[in-house]
């Protein structure tokens, strides 16, 4: 697949619907705080693609307009989690552009690291083995933000002809006439903890996107962001009473899911996904069992992210939902969003600071900053 080099006029058709709407729902609500990113990729290599970042941010944000800052590193290596670049300023300014930054990134380092840009053969050939495992089981294709904007339409053209039903960016599902998909992000739910608290930050993001957001989109909301999945998802199962609405879990790799267990003694990921940290078995069924213990079951379904690319892990999952209906009646899970869909290096973006004071989804804290490892580009 050919890279673009030349941006698009408009970056939405490029950007991940649930950011789009995030922005919508911030912009209606009068709320702009001035936020902290840290941009970083896992384990060490050469750093590529920071000028590329920097022209997205620099094409479609205000930033140097309303006061912000951008920060990036000074090295030609990076380490595991420390930053590639620091970004500063409104929310509203730059909050759409997670989805391009980060995939220009993620394509050249990974570039740099000698891994070749993905093949729609590959793609089709890895969702194809992924909805042979998941079955009748939807599974919606969320990569665009690990991968170039300029191949997201073809990556994600594999990904839909491999068995995918539905893409995260308009330019993707494009494909098949349709506009994007999405749930509710990290950011949302951080944002809205500044103001009204971790404890009721989720059900807030729930009852603003049934607010502002379509009736005919599906109510999906996110549940991990502050490790509390069995009390968050309970709240707003509550906040909807009988009407279908859907929980995301997607816990991240530092954490236990709420109510699990530690994986041999230790806070580590299970081979096997059944304890330990990130989207395991063990959280997925005490989620599903605390809200049909509560009535929630009919109401109420998941949908899982973060890893269910991994053939394995689908099919330890698949074996776990089996199991669960016969024990229960239900679906432990309902849907599944895949991303990896090819090898590469993935850079991640997080919320750590909020008008200069800590706040961050758990488990991705950062206590300090090095800046003289940075240089300021404005």
């Amino acid at each position: 697949m050919r890279v673009e080099k030349k941006l698009p006029e408009i970056h939405r058709p490029y950007t991940d619907k649930y950011f789009l709407r995030t922005n919508e729902i911030l912009i209606r609500e009068g709320l702009n705080p001035r936020v902290s990113i840290k941009v970083f990729t896992r384990g060490e290599g050469n750093v590529a693609g920071i000028e590329d970042a920097i022209e997205v941010i620099e094409k479609y944000s205000d930033l140097r307009s309303t006061g912000g800052e951008l920060w990036v590193t000074r090295c030609n290596k990076y380490a595991n989690k420390e930053p590639l670049m620091i970004i500063k300023g409104p929310v509203q300014s730059f909050e759409e552009l997670e989805t391009m930054y980060l995939g220009v990134l993620s394509h050249a380092i990974s570039e740099k690291a000698g891994i070749k840009a993905a093949t729609a053969e590959e793609v089709r050939e890895k969702c194809g083995r992924l909805r042979d495992i998941y079955g009748d089981k939807p599974m919606l294709y969320f990569g665009a933000r690990h991968y170039h904007w300029s191949l997201d339409k073809q990556i994600a053209k594999a990904a839909l002809e491999g068995g995918a039903v539905q893409t995260s960016t308009d330019i993707g599902s494009s494909n098949i006439g349709l506009d994007g998909v999405g749930t509710t992000p990290h950011v949302l739910t951080i944002v809205l903890a500044n103001k009204y608290g971790k404890k009721h930050a989720t059900l807030k993001t729930a009852q603003l996107f049934d607010k502002y957001m379509p009736a005919d989109i599906p109510r999906v909301t996110l549940c991990d962001t502050f490790n509390r999945e069995l009390d968050d998802s309970l709240t707003v199962a509550q906040y909807f009473g009988e009407r279908k609405n859907v929980f995301r879990i997607d816990t991240c790799g530092e954490n236990i899911g709420q109510g699990g267990a530690l994986y041999k003694g230790q806070k580590a990921k299970d081979p096997e996904y059944k304890t330990g940290t990130g989207v395991t078995i063990e959280l997925a069924e005490n989620l599903r069992m605390n809200l049909i213990h509560h009535g929630y079951g009919d109401y109420t379904s998941t949908f899982l992210s973060s890893g269910f690319s991994n053939e394995e892990k689908a099919k330890a999952f698949m074996r776990a939902d089996e199991a669960f209906r016969k024990r229960t009646g239900y679906d432990l899970f309902a849907g599944v969003g895949i991303g990896e869909v090819t090898k590469a290096i993935f850079c991640t973006a997080d919320i750590f600071e909020i008008d200069d004071k800590p706040m961050s989804k758990t488990g991705r804290e950062v206590y300090n900053v090095d800046y003289s490892r940075l240089q300021r580009v404005w």
